[in-house]
């Protein structure tokens, strides 16, 4: 799947990704009026903006002047933006060829930031709209902290995951 999709991309334009130290609000007021979209709320502190390599690079000039502790993320290409809307069609096309199931395991989606349901499981649409809409990261871990008798367990080197818990 994934090596059918980095086909796909292969033909997009190129682009940048910003992680910037800044809530969801504030990343909204810094981006109106430019071709940068939210690609991802990782936490209440932190975002993640996508879009035309020009346009970032402008304004991360702008964010570290204000002080704004920025990171550009090494990815081929702008994704969860407008950037990414050649390829929903052929997504699509590529989806259209995969039986989808409702998940026998419930699992909280980043589209939503809620569990995902049976229907938006088995809708090819909402498969392509994680290329193009914001991961909804920091929403997803607050609905599973919600539950205090729901025990989470970070697996893999590292604790990124334990260290953004801390934010909560």
């Amino acid at each position: 799947r994934s090596a059918a999709r980095g086909r796909m991309m292969q033909h997009l334009p190129g682009g940048l990704m910003l992680a910037v130290h800044l809530g969801e609000k504030q990343a909204q007021q810094e981006i109106l009026n430019r071709k940068v979209a939210i690609a991802a709320v990782n936490s209440p502190t932190l975002c993640v903006l996508s879009g035309p390599t020009a346009e970032i690079e402008e304004l991360q000039l702008q964010l570290e002047a204000k002080g704004v502790v920025c990171q550009r993320l090494r990815t081929s290409n702008a994704f969860h933006s407008a950037m990414m809307d050649l390829i929903l069609e052929p997504f699509l096309t590529f989806l259209s060829k995969i039986k989808l199931s409702p998940p026998r395991i419930p699992f909280v989606t980043n589209l939503t930031g809620n569990f995902i349901t049976a229907a938006e499981a088995t809708d090819r649409a909402y498969w392509a709209k994680h290329l193009r809409h914001t991961v909804r990261f920091a929403d997803g871990m607050q609905r599973l902290i919600s539950d205090p008798a729901r025990i989470l367990l970070e697996v893999g080197p590292g604790r990124t995951l334990s260290s953004t818990l801390r934010h909560y």
